[in-house]
This record gives structure tokens, C-alpha cells and sequence, in this order.
């Protein structure tokens, strides 16, 4: 209660601006809409309904309502329910936080979690692997973070009080949300007052009306129920691995979208090693059409499922064929589904309270699989570790994560004599007793190298039989020093780092088993730590805990490594199906079709696609993975070129979205294609890319989601343009959507922060992620959240191009273009916005990052002017409609989390200083302006006669 009446002492100002008067059980209205020749959409106002609030602490007073979110644990939490939503239309939610005066936790950017919970117009919950705006979450199905209070406006202070906004889609069949505001990390109670959601008013009928310069964007270009099967009476088949004598759970869920009462069915199919179907010992119906078959009832629009399989003698598979009774029935599979094997052999179980080494879990594991009069007595069997020791399986095992590392790198290495050279970091003097809790530079991205092992096959490839020796002690002392469950360093259970140790375990096996004299306690080490590290991969993929990310491929690549070369391990061919089909789902998203992408990071989207050319290469002789080399096939090509389409002349990727430093994507480029794809030089299109042809060229992609424009000459003098229109996914994504970089005569001027979550955390990594790191425009002090930019207009004009953007970024109350205005020679450039509201007056604010070796000078009031040697950039500001409020320059500003400004990436975790530039407009419901970029006053007047010509006018309105 202490906190309900600060709030209201506080707040009494701000109280008659945001809070609504007379909610009602109909909580529905528009918000008064702005017309002026091209018209916003009205924007419908959604309240949450009454409920049931039980344990809530839910306030009302007149015209008010609020909740208090105590600081007692995550399950504290106000509830929301919001009915008869739009769908497949993005979304704002929208309400005012007050916290407690002497909170503690403000520089916290999980300060509070915003739970989502989607349903259908029954109450049924679903399953989304993914929706845009979100992260998928485990206490709540999506979620979302509220920022603490340092990352608020300053004059919050006087308030303590800010406004929370959180865009997300709303995908189809989704009727209503239950919304938790759940406590997180907060040291003392909170209130969220006046909760809403907008969402545009979807026209129909009469209300339709085509605008064919704006057009309407589809939703999203990474559709949300992708993954979804539609079921016919013809079944869709999944393969999985089994495991003799456990039960194999396969969890997933129906969606019925026909609202009849109808059902689907599973057929169950077991197969012995030979492909022969082998009898099941269940009592499962059986019928002379469908054989076998478990029946799943769908009572509801969705139904969450669980099918128990007991495997019979000699099954080494089952196949499972879903498929409806009529093909009338619209019903869907959502996939991938999740898996997981009895209980007492998921690791939990299997890791007692009491310190457990390697080889300890290992003898415990062929316990449970096999009784044994010992837990230790099969690991030491050395006839057991013959059996699961094969020299040509361990070196034909599709190690994934070394060959991404040398195409990358090329021939760089990381251990030399006693350094260590990880990554931008420079080199370190390994000690000579390890502890595992190094960290020489404060850095989670070195330690995630390191912890990976990744560096101990230098000494394989270099130092012969002495090397494999030496790593084989170190990967034992590692081994020695991180017990099950207890590891010294917490990152080194990171996926990541975790699927690349388990390769380089396999590496070292395989290494190991080549020697004459095989040396028995060494193989049982590192046959331990490969089956332990199974198991833990295999139940991160099973519960799709990463899904539709770098993460889910390259555990999944581990995971299918670990199957291949522990062939003869009782569980390798359950690990190979789960590896398999994460990798068809992972791949199938990520890697959409036309170039597209579901990965907002370039860097990332190359490194995706290199995995996909290795993994495509090993997967020739895995006839159960011939629907996804396929799938390969298909996707690459068109991946690769949107990638060669996208680097500047000096072979460099824009830095959007995550960017680790020092790699050079040209020379990765050359490497991977001479390696493992020349067989794609036959694709005309992509040799043309390559060919890099001389001139001007625009290069406009809603499937890349990119905007490249380039002057290309066969000297230093080349000019480069890129912008990203990437759908910005959720909120530990990048903010720089219309974010754009800029290079003329060869010297980059206008640049990216760049950064990369391995590298940085806290308010470092916070301030890049955020809008004002980037080149953008941010209305009214509002930053990016969730959504997208597409392409409205693409002209060609004389010696110039033009292009405009749409985007939805700063929500359903604003209306947003960037448009870019380019000579052919790129000697002048011209950056544009347009924001429409419906407030009275209006402002924004737009960055330009300038490169931390140019200086930035105020000449006058409207010019500045960026020195470069003997170069000059010209920036001059431009206004259609509103008022130029000035420039403004600052370098490396410091000040609290959420208002640091003038730094770029340092590449090893921190921030450097650099300049940045910031402009403003202000004024009506309709600003249009922006800035002229300029290297000569000879460019700078042909781009304003070319700005003047009715072909951009008509841009801009």
C-alpha cells in the first residue's frame, strides 16, 4: 500500500494525460484520428476486460486502474486480459510504470518481464515457436522486458514514473491475450496504471482503399505458424530414434481452425536396423487402412498432446504419420515437436547431489541403460569403449564448428607456443596449472572461447602425436576441474561454447584412437564427456528452448556429430533424430526462401550460411536427411547472392544487427565458395554478383531486407550505401531499422556502432542494442520497437535513384517513411523522414554516427562539416514541413543507462568514443526534413535539383 500512495503523490500531473476515465466492460474505442490528404488509419483503443483477479492487487479509483506488482518473487504479478483483437496485425501494448523511490534496481534492463500468453476465441492457448516483438520464454510463453528506470527520460526522476511500450504481431488464430506484468528484478513494489493495446483498424468491405504508392506490407516476412503442417488423410511422416526397453514421449500441439469437433491421428510405425517393421508390443488400435495408430481428439482450437511410445524388441525407429480422418478438417501440426526419453534418463535424474566426474555420469548412464553389477564397471570395460570407439566413424563425424572457424579465419591460429590468441583479444600467456576461472580481459566473449576448447586443435594440426598428447591433458584437466553440473566458470555451459567443445572432443577422440598404443584412461575421459555433452545438447533441441536461432543450428550440428561418431551408443540414433529435425526447422526459418531471412545480423547470416554449405557436404551420405539437403539446395543459392549483393567494395557486410569485429567477410566469402560451393558458380545470377560489375547500381530487397546503392570503381575512390529495412524481431535485437551507412571517395563517414552480444553486457550492451546507437529518427522521444520496413518506391531518375521506406517501428500512432535520395556518383546523398500523428505537435530527433577517426565542426547554424584528411563532408539540414531545432554533436557523453550517447564498439566488450551528429525537427501533425550529405557544393546543387523535381516531391508527401 506504501507504494499504491507514493505513486498517486507523484503522479497527480501526469495522471489527467495518460489515464482514461470510465473503464467499462466493453473496453474498446478509437483514438481521435488526423486526416490531411494521404489519411493515418484510425487506431482502435483496447482496455483490458474484468476478470477474476484472485491473488492480483488490483486498485480502482475513479477513473483510474491499477495494479501493484510486488517485489516478492517471479510469481508476483498483475493479469490482463484483452478480447476481440485483430489478427495478423502488429500490435502496441501500451501502460505507465510508477516505482518505488529508492528502488535499487535501476540500471537493471530486465527490471520486469511482460508475459504473453496468445488464445484462441475459445481460451485456448498456443504454441508459437516464435512471434515477432517476442522472446519465447518458459514462465510465460512470450515475453518481453521492462527496462529499469535509469533507461527513461531524466525528468521520470520527478515523477517516478515512466511510459512502457512493447509492439508485437498478433498472429492468426489468435483472438484474445492474457498479459502478465511479472515481477523480475525489482527491489520494491511497482504499479502499472492505465494499460491498453492499440492496434490499426483493420478496413474492410467499403473501407478498403488501394493506395498503390503506399502499399500495404504483408505482416511479417518470417510468418509466425511457418512450422505449422496442415494435416490431410495423406500422413506426414516424422522419424525418430529409440531406445530399447524406455519409453519416447513426443509432445506437440493441434490447432483447429474448423471449429467442428473433429480429431487427428498419429500412425505408429517401428522399424528394426534393416528398415523391417517391427510388431509393437502396445495395445494401439489398429485398422487394415492406417495400421496402428494412436486417435488424438481435438475438443477445443487446440489441443496439447502427448503421445507415449513403448519401443518393441529389436525397434531402432519409429516413424509417426499424422493426418486427419477427412481431408475437410482444418487442422494443423504445430512443429517442431518435443521429445524427451524416460525420466531416469535426463541428466537431472542421472547427476545426484553428490560431485559426479565424467566418467562417474557415464557408468551411471549404462546402468540405467543396462544393469550392471557397478556404475563405474562398463565405462572402464575397455571392450565396452572398444565397442563405441570406431576410428573411421570418429573421423567421418560431420564436425561442423572447425571448418566455420577456418573458413572465417583462414589460416590464423589461436595457440602458438604458450600463447593464446581468442578472437580481437591479444594474445595471453597460457599459465602452467589451469584453474578453468580465467579471465585475463573481463570479457564473456573470451571466455566463451576459451571454456569452448576450440583452441586446443592448433595443437592437433601442428605439433603431431606430442600436440594431440598435450590437448588430450588439457581437455582432461578441464574435464577434472567442471564436474557435472558444477562448472567453474558458469559460461562454459553455454550453448554455444558447449556444442563446439563437444566437436573438439570428438576431434581429440578421434585423434587419440589413431596412436598405436591407445591409451585407455584418456579414451574414457573423453568418451564420458562426449556422451555427457550428448545428453545435454540433446535436451536443450528436445525442448525447443532456442528454437529459430543460431543457437538451435549449432547445437543441432554438435548433436549430429556426437550421433555419428558414438554410433554404436545406445542412444545415437534418438540423438540423430532430434539433431535432424532441428536442423530442418532451424534451416526451413532462418534461411527463408528468395534470400530472405529470419536473422537480422549479416555477420550471423553468412555464418548461417556457410554452416548450411558444410553441413550440405556431409549430409551426402545420410539417406534420412535427404529432405533437408534439399532444402539446402533450395536455399542457399539465393542467400548467398543476397549476401555478395549486400558487402561494399571493400568486401565488408554492413554492421547490422550483432557484428563481431576483426573477420573480413570477403576472404570468408572466397574461402567458403572454394571449399564447398563452386558447384553454385553454374547459377548465372550469382556469378554476376561476383563479378562485382563496375558503376552505379541499387540493390533493393524486402526478401534481404536491405537497400544497397554503390558507386563501384577499380580504385580507392568507391562510394557505398547500404540501409536496413530488417524486421526487428524482439527485444534483445538491434533497434536500427532505416539504419543506414554511407562511404564516398573510399573514406567511411557515416558508420554503425556495431557490437555483438557475445561481447558486451549491462548498460554497454543495452546502449547498442537501442535506436539511438544507430542512424535513425526517433519521434518525440519515442524509440524502435518491434516491427518492420518495406520498400514503398524504388524511381530511377537522372544520374540519381530514389527510395523510400515505409516502416511501423515507432508503433500504430505514428506513420513513419525514410526516404533516401542518391546521385549515381554517391557524391551526395539525402536523408529524409516523414512522420505523421495524430498529436497536435510533434518533433524528432535523428543520429548520425560519425567514424572515430573523422572530426565533426559546427560551421553555422545549418551546416556542418566533417573532416577527413583532406576531405569534407558537407551535411546540410533540409525541411519540408516543420522547423530545423539545430545540431547537435557529442562524444562519448556518459551519463545514465538510458542516455549515453557518441560511442561505437570497441570489439572486445566495451565502448570507444566517436562523434555524433543529431539533428531535429519539430512541428505540426505532418514533419517532413532531413540532411544533405555532401562531398563537393557541385554535388551538393545537382542533388538539390534533383530533390526539387516532381518525381521526389511526390515522395515525400
Amino acid at each position: 500500500m506504501t507504494d499504491a500512495r507514493t505513486c498517486r503523490k507523484h503522479n497527480k500531473s501526469y495522471q489527467s494525460l495518460w489515464l482514461s476515465a470510465g473503464v467499462k466492460a466493453n473496453p474498446s474505442r478509437l483514438i481521435p484520428t488526423w486526416n490531411s490528404g494521404a489519411s493515418m488509419a484510425d487506431v482502435r483503443q483496447i482496455l483490458p476486460t474484468p476478470r477474476d483477479h484472485g491473488g492480483d492487487s488490483l486498485q480502482e479509483e475513479t477513473g483510474i486502474r491499477q495494479y501493484i506488482v510486488s517485489n516478492e518473487n517471479r510469481w508476483s504479478r498483475a493479469t490482463l486480459e484483452f478480447r476481440d483483437l485483430s489478427q495478423d496485425a502488429w500490435c502496441e501494448l501500451a501502460f505507465q510504470i510508477c516505482w518505488h523511490p529508492e528502488e535499487k534496481s535501476r540500471t537493471a534492463h530486465d527490471f520486469a518481464v511482460i508475459g504473453i500468453d496468445f488464445l484462441t476465441e475459445d481460451g485456448s492457448s498456443i504454441d508459437f515457436a516464435n512471434v515477432p516483438g517476442l522472446t519465447r520464454a518458459q514462465i510465460d510463453p512470450q515475453s518481453c522486458h521492462i527496462a529499469g528506470p535509469d533507461y527513461y527520460d531524466p525528468s521520470s526522476d520527478l515523477t517516478h514514473s515512466a511510459r512502457v511500450h512493447c509492439t508485437f504481431l498478433l498472429p492468426s488464430p489468435t483472438k484474445h491475450i492474457s498479459v502478465n506484468v511479472r515481477s523480475w528484478r525489482n527491489s520494491h513494489p511497482f504499479t502499472i496504471l492505465d494499460p491498453k493495446l492499440l492496434q490499426v483498424v483493420q478496413p474492410t468491405g467499403d473501407d478498403v482503399q488501394v493506395d498503390s504508392a503506399r502499399p500495404v506490407p504483408s505482416p511479417t516476412p518470417n510468418d509466425p505458424r511457418r512450422s505449422w503442417i496442415r494435416l490431410k488423410t495423406e500422413p506426414t511422416w516424422l522419424t525418430y530414434g529409440v531406445v530399447p526397453a524406455k519409453t519416447l514421449f513426443v509432445r506437440g500441439q493441434l490447432i483447429n481452425q474448423s471449429g467442428s469437433a473433429e480429431g487427428a491421428l498419429a500412425r505408429v510405425v517401428f522399424r528394426n536396423r534393416s528398415g523391417e517393421i517391427v510388431a509393437s508390443q502396445d495395445d494401439l488400435p489398429t485398422s487394415p487402412i492406417v495400421g496402428a495408430y494412436i486417435d488424438i481428439p481435438v475438443n477445443r482450437q487446440t489441443r496439447r498432446f502427448t503421445l507415449e511410445l513403448s519401443p518393441p524388441d529389436q525397434a531402432e525407429t519409429v516413424d509417426l504419420g499424422f493426418q486427419v480422418w477427412r481431408d475437410e478438417a482444418l487442422i494443423s501440426l504445430v512443429t517442431p515437436l518435443e521429445t524427451s526419453l524416460d525420466d531416469d534418463l535426463l541428466l537431472e535424474s542421472i547427476v545426484g547431489e553428490e560431485i559426479l566426474d565424467s566418467s562417474a555420469v557415464a557408468g551411471e548412464i549404462f546402468r540405467r541403460l543396462r544393469a550392471a553389477p557397478s556404475s563405474r564397471a562398463m565405462i572402464e570395460d575397455t571392450d565396452t569403449i572398444d565397442r563405441l570407439i570406431d576410428h573411421r566413424t570418429l573421423a567421418a563425424a560431420p564436425t561442423i564448428q572447425d571448418k566455420l572457424q577456418a573458413v572465417q579465419q583462414g589460416q590464423s591460429r589461436a595457440f602458438v607456443g604458450s600463447q593464446l590468441t581468442l578472437g580481437s583479444f591479444p594474445a595471453w600467456s597460457l599459465p602452467s596449472a589451469l584453474d578453468w576461472t580465467e579471465d585475463p580481459y573481463q570479457s564473456p566473449a573470451w571466455r566463451m572461447e576459451y571454456q569452448s576448447l576450440s583452441w586446443l586443435l592448433d595443437l592437433i594440426g601442428h605439433q603431431g602425436a606430442s600436440g594431440v598428447n598435450k590437448a588430450v591433458d588439457l581437455a582432461a584437466s578441464w574435464s577434472h576441474e567442471n564436474p557435472s553440473g558444477r562448472p567453474k566458470d558458469p559460461l562454459s555451459a553455454y550453448p554455444a561454447s558447449a556444442a563446439t567443445r563437444t566437436e573438439v572432443l570428438l576431434r581429440l577422440l578421434a585423434a587419440t584412437t589413431a596412436h598405436k598404443n591407445k591409451p585407455i584412461g584418456k579414451l574414457r575421459m573423453l568418451v564420458a564427456e562426449v556422451i555427457q555433452h550428448g545428453f545435454a545438447l540433446a535436451e536443450i533441441l528436445s525442448q525447443n528452448i532456442f528454437v529459430h536461432s543460431m543457437l538451435q543450428v549449432r547445437v543441432a550440428c554438435a548433436l549430429l556429430s556426437a550421433s555419428t561418431g558414438l554410433s554404436n551408443f545406445p542412444l545415437s540414433l534418438y540423438w540423430k533424430s532430434v539433431a535432424l529435425a532441428q536442423l530442418r526447422n532451424g534451416f526451413d526459418h532462418l534461411l527463408g526462401p528468395n534470400g530472405s531471412s529470419n536473422e537480422q545480423s549479416q555477420h550471423y547470416r553468412l555464418e548461417l550460411i556457410s554452416i548450411g554449405m558444410i553441413l550440405a557436404q556431409h549430409l551426402k551420405d545420410y539417406h534420412e536427411a535427404e529432405d533437408l539437403r534439399q532444402l539446402l539446395a533450395d536455399r542457399l543459392k539465393d542467400s548467398l547472392k543476397s549476401v555478395v549483393a549486400a558487402t561494399n567494395p571493400a568486401g565488408m557486410l554492413a554492421p547490422f544487427g550483432d557484428s563481431p569485429s576483426t573477420l573480413h567477410h570477403a576472404s570468408w566469402l572466397r574461402r567458403l565458395i572454394s571449399g564447398y560451393g563452386r558447384h553454385l558458380l553454374s547459377d548465372q545470377a550469382l556469378a554476376e554478383e561476383l563479378a562485382y560489375p563496375l558503376g552505379p547500381r541499387l540493390h533493393a530487397s524486402d526478401h534481404a531486407g536491405l537497400i544497397t546503392i554503390r558507386n563501384y570503381m577499380q580504385k580507392p575512390d568507391w562510394s557505398h550505401l547500404c540501409a536496413s529495412i530488417n524486421e526487428q524481431k524482439h527485444d534483445n535485437g538491434h533497434h536500427d531499422c532505416t539504419s543506414f551507412v554511407y562511404s564516398a571517395r573510399g573514406v567511411k563517414w557515416i558508420t554503425d556502432p556495431g557490437g555483438s552480444g557475445s561481447m558486451e553486457a549491462g548498460p554497454v550492451r543495452q546502449y547498442l542494442l537501442s535506436s539511438r546507437a544507430h542512424n535513425v529518427a526517433i519521434p518525440n522521444s519515442r524509440e524502435q520497437t518491434a516491427g518492420l520496413g518495406w520498400l514503398e518506391v524504388t524511381r530511377s531518375l537522372d544520374n540519381a535513384h530514389a527510395v523510400r521506406i515505409g516502416t511501423n517501428v515507432h508503433g500504430p500512432c505514428y506513420r513513419h517513411s525514410r526516404i533516401f535520395v542518391c546521385m549515381d556518383d554517391m557524391n551526395a546523398v539525402a536523408i529524409l523522414d516523414h512522420f505523421r500523428s495524430s498529436q497536435t505537435s510533434n518533433s524528432f530527433e535523428a543520429h548520425l554516427h560519425i567514424e572515430d577517426n573523422i572530426a565533426v565542426a559546427l560551421a553555422k547554424s545549418n551546416l556542418a562539416i566533417a573532416f577527413h584528411k583532406r576531405d569534407r563532408l558537407r551535411i546540410v539540414p533540409h525541411s519540408f514541413a516543420g522547423q530545423f531545432t539545430g545540431f547537435k554533436v557529442q562524444n562519448g557523453s556518459p551519463g545514465r543507462a538510458g542516455s549515453m550517447q557518441g560511442y561505437l564498439s570497441n570489439g572486445t566488450g566495451g565502448l570507444k568514443p566517436a562523434n555524433v551528429l543529431s539533428y531535429g525537427f519539430n512541428g505540426a501533425s505532418d514533419i517532413c526534413g532531413g540532411v544533405i550529405l555532401a562531398i563537393t557544393e557541385e554535388s551538393l546543387r545537382s542533388l538539390m535539383n534533383v530533390i526539387a523535381s516532381q518525381q521526389v516531391q511526390d515522395l515525400l508527401v
